[in-house]
């Protein structure tokens, strides 16, 4: 009798824990739709708590997971099962899935005693990390006069990469310094990366992590240092101009920063001269000030349109303004000129987009009549940079009249 006892505890032991293939094939589904879809969000509830990827485990792995799939930029074309492995309390399954851009991979799915997805392996893959500030040398002067270009409506400026003069976009939007991954040395069938600027979350279309031995803005430099590297071709073909990068936040937050898009010059004060230089070179001018608040490297302002108030982040590499979509249905008696384009976006999928004209602008004491605005899709900046905005403004506003950004002050000053 004791002996049949544990027969049946054996038995229900191995009905309650063997994995159900059905159910696992389901996982494997909504990981390709989760893929298709740029997002994680339906596929997070099917991990093991010790779920794997990329070398990363746990909450750190679905954090990669997470960056992987919204920025991969992928779309599967077909994919089929190839071979199933059972083991003591793990189920593999193998897949070859052909995707648009990547052509056939071939992926590798284990699952738990529980149905839950503890390994995935999509392509050869890595992790790498920046370190969480770069060493920056200033220099040392006290005022820097910067000419520029203008490559549509985007800033460019001369940058010595590695001793030789390039053209680099200033995007204050930008938390890093990119540089342009089409001019760098092709090493090869490297495994694709998951870099970024905050540890292992990142973007794999095209990003990597690469040193450069220097580089050298106006004096500011990066020297033997690690940087964000990307493929910008897409943006060069847009512009119609050779871009080599972009210089992001970390180059500039340690000066207050003029634009005068009118003489196309740009002027970086230390703001320990500032008062000084307030007082020798705007002595005469008319100045409106608006404080605002630093979300992670975006100053952020308050605006009105309307009867709304929005809070706005600045960013020099913003060709436009840009609006929250969700917000047009509250604004839309304020915006003239109202057409719809379809834009192609990751996948092919055709997305459309409202843009105008907004009738007035009102930050601060100054009204902006007739600015250039886009509604579009926002989720993907909060997401990234963790922040919480309506929108942000760019070249429609900068480029009224000479503007100062003091991010030592928090003020964002108007200059008539």
């Amino acid at each position: 009798m004791r002996s049949f006892f544990f027969l049946v505890l054996f038995i229900l032991s191995q009905l309650t824990f063997a994995q159900d293939i059905t159910e696992c094939r389901k996982v494997i589904e909504q990981t390709i739709q989760s893929i298709n879809n740029n997002s994680a969000d339906k596929l997070i509830p099917l991990l093991a708590n010790d779920f794997t990827i990329a070398g990363q485990q746990g909450s750190v792995a679905k954090l990669v997971l997470n960056k992987l799939l919204s920025q991969m930029g992928e779309t599967v074309i077909s994919h089929e099962e190839i071979d199933q492995i059972r083991s003591e309390d793990e189920l593999k399954l193998k897949y070859s899935i052909a995707y648009q851009k990547m052509g056939v991979k071939e992926a590798i799915f284990i699952f738990n005693a529980n149905n839950l997805l503890k390994d995935l392996h999509l392509f050869k893959m890595e992790v790498k990390r920046l370190e969480q500030e770069s060493k920056i040398e200033r220099s040392a002067h006290k005022v820097i006069e910067i000419p520029f270009e203008m490559a549509g409506k985007l800033i460019a400026v001369d940058v010595l990469l590695n001793g030789k003069k390039r053209k680099f976009l200033l995007d204050s939007g930008a938390p890093r310094v990119i540089v342009n991954s089409k001019y760098l040395s092709i090493k090869g069938t490297s495994p694709r990366s998951i870099s970024s600027s905050t540890g292992v979350s990142g973007n794999i279309n095209g990003m990597d992590i690469e040193e450069v031995e220097q580089l050298d803005f106006v004096g500011i430099q990066l020297n033997n240092q690690k940087v964000i590297t990307l493929n910008l071709s897409h943006l060069e073909e847009e512009l119609e101009y050779e871009i080599y990068g972009l210089i992001g936040y970390e180059l500039i937050k340690n000066y207050d920063i003029l634009f005068d898009y009118g003489n196309q010059m740009l002027t970086l004060v230390d703001p320990e001269h500032f008062e000084e230089y307030l007082k020798v070179e705007l002595a005469n001018s008319q100045l409106k000030i608006v404080s605002f608040k630093m979300e992670r490297h975006i100053p952020t302002i308050t605006a009105v349109i309307g009867r709304k108030e929005l809070k706005l982040g600045i960013d020099s590499g913003a060709e436009s303004n840009l609006i929250n979509k969700g917000l047009f249905n509250t604004l839309e008696e304020e915006v003239a000129n109202i057409i719809i384009e379809e834009l192609v976006g990751a996948g092919d999928n055709p997305k459309t987009v409202k843009k105008g004209q907004i009738k007035t602008i009102k930050i601060g004491d100054k009204d902006f009549k007739d600015s250039p605005t886009l509604f579009g899709d926002i989720s993907h900046l909060n997401k990234s940079y963790n922040v919480s905005l309506d929108g942000l403004i760019g070249y429609p506003i900068l480029s009224k009249q000479k503007t100062f950004i003091s991010f030592k002050r928090n003020e964002l000053m108007f200059i008539d």
